[in-house]
């Protein structure tokens, strides 16, 4: 099975798992044996917007409670710990009307994770994504909803990417003592 393939059949598998979470299924995904504790950093944030940290990582604990069957501690006493950076925040102008007035508008966020162990060794990643979402310009509290939806997109987006990064890594990993069993 060639690895796009396999990365394709495991974020398929990750997202119908998540599916079936919404009906009261509980299909969590760990992050190995030796992984029982994640820590999320406050992201560093090298884009020109302030103050997006806190609200990426409360969407990014968000995430992590549904999607990763681990405990979630501060980040210096856990396991593993999710660290990143927002790379780039993004407001565009959009669609206008026959009259020239502005009637949509968006933002664009880019943030980059990696996952690693407590002496700071990488278990997977780094991934980069970037999230955009509309709203109307009508729309009261338009830019603050968009962002929020980003922010809990990019969330998801990125626990999925490094999930799937870290189930190829032990895909790829030989079990010791699998080669004598046959």
């Amino acid at each position: 099975m060639s690895e796009a393939l396999r990365r394709s059949a495991l974020a398929l598998a990750l997202v119908v798992g998540s599916g079936l979470a919404s009906c009261g299924f509980h299909a969590r995904q760990g992050l190995g044996p030796e992984v029982a504790s994640l820590g999320i950093a406050v992201f560093a944030n090298d884009s020109l917007e302030p103050d997006l940290e806190r609200p990426l990582q409360a969407e990014l604990t968000r995430a992590a409670r549904r999607m990763v069957d681990v405990r979630l501690l501060r980040p210096s006493a856990a396991d593993a710990r999710l660290e990143g950076r927002i790379l780039e925040y993004r407001t565009r102008g959009g669609v206008r009307g026959s009259d020239n007035r502005l009637l949509e508008r968006g933002v664009a966020i880019r943030v980059e994770a990696v996952l690693v162990d407590a002496s700071g060794d990488v278990l997977a990643g780094p991934v980069q994504l970037s999230q955009t979402s509309g709203f109307t310009s009508r729309e009261t509290g338009g830019l603050r909803d968009a962002e929020e939806r980003v922010l809990g997109n990019l969330a998801e987006g990125l626990l999925l990417e490094l999930l799937v990064d870290l189930e190829a890594d032990r895909a790829r990993t030989p079990v010791p003592g699998a080669a004598n069993a046959l």
